[in-house]
């Protein structure tokens, strides 16, 4: 089959991650990335490229995201008497569809999909009218893990941007229980508090950090409070040679199991009291990280999630 996937061409984008999948299932994959391209050669340009390539490729099925480099004209030529799909990541921008333009044309483009698979929020869109189903995130099998480094070593690390203040209180109250280190941008307003690296990771770098440290943390952002999978991150994590620790949820144990996949923690008591126990147990992570990876490579890669857009099966839980 011939795949057309709008969407990022940069390597760990879930776009880039899905055409490669894609294509390791043997279909015909040709990936555009339709805001880079309007970057480059303006919006007008854009659009007639688009569509020529496309029309050139012949899909068989399109595969849209977000497509905020292109006019809902060119997605509906696009996806016109094609089978397609629609996949977006940012479901929990739900409640700003009618404030912010961007998520509008977000919201707009889905109703030109024949279907929109989620990995959150899946009702609240089902409610704006959407076909909207649930296709939880999921990580690339390129990922490894990486030797671990004496100078990267730390209790706890967190991965991630310094954009939400509820995010870095719990960071700033965990650092006086554990030794925590953070990469990312944005952390400047809690320099004085945090152990901040200064700088994202990405790559071979990040499965650097996460095998390095005795635990890699998760923290919900407050507008995904109670839904632990609107992120990639514990995949990613994972593959990566993390022993994750991440605050539960909806669906958390019907997706990775507590103190066998992964650590589960409820609120930042039980996080600490979590982080503590877990800590004195070598053997224990050494366990968690193995058999994390193993259940993420089997059951929670975009190899696996890569089917759905094509037959519209159902996700069924791995637990």
């Amino acid at each position: 089959m011939r795949v057309l996937v709008l969407g990022s061409a940069r390597r760990w984008r879930i776009e880039s991650c899905f055409a490669r999948a894609l294509g390791r299932a043997g279909h015909e994959v040709l990936l555009l990335d339709d805001r880079r391209l309007a970057r480059t050669v303006g919006r007008r340009a854009a659009q007639r490229w688009v569509v020529w390539r496309a029309e050139r490729f012949r899909p068989d099925f399109v595969l849209l995201s977000k497509c905020l480099g292109l006019e809902l004209e060119t997605v509906d030529r696009l996806v016109r008497d094609r089978a397609n799909a629609m996949w977006y990541s940012d479901a929990q921008w739900f409640t700003h569809v009618d404030v912010r333009p961007d998520i509008g044309h977000i919201a707009a483009v889905a109703r030109q999909a024949r279907t929109l698979w989620l990995p959150a929020f899946v009702d609240e869109w089902r409610a704006m009218g959407h076909d909207a189903r649930l296709l939880p995130f999921a990580a690339d099998v390129d990922i490894v893990p990486a030797a671990p480094r004496p100078e990267l070593a730390t209790d706890v690390a967190f991965l991630g941007t310094g954009y939400d203040p509820e995010r870095a209180r719990f960071l700033v109250e965990l650092a006086k229980h554990v030794r925590l280190r953070v990469w990312g941008l944005g952390w400047e307003k809690w320099r004085g508090q945090l152990d901040w690296a200064g700088a994202p990771v990405e790559g071979r770098a990040f499965a650097e950090v996460c095998s390095s440290a005795a635990l890699t943390l998760g923290i919900t952002a407050s507008n995904a409070k109670g839904h632990p999978f609107y992120t990639d991150r514990m995949f990613i994590v994972m593959l990566a040679g993390g022993c994750y620790l991440g605050e539960g949820g909806r669906d958390a144990n019907r997706m990775l199991a507590d103190g066998v996949h992964c650590v589960w923690y409820d609120s930042l008591d039980d996080c600490v009291a979590k982080a503590t126990r877990w800590l004195a147990d070598e053997r224990g992570r050494r366990r968690i990280r193995e058999m994390g990876e193993h259940f993420v490579r089997e059951h929670h890669s975009y190899d696996e999630r890569v089917s759905h857009f094509l037959t519209g099966a159902p996700y069924v839980f791995p637990l």
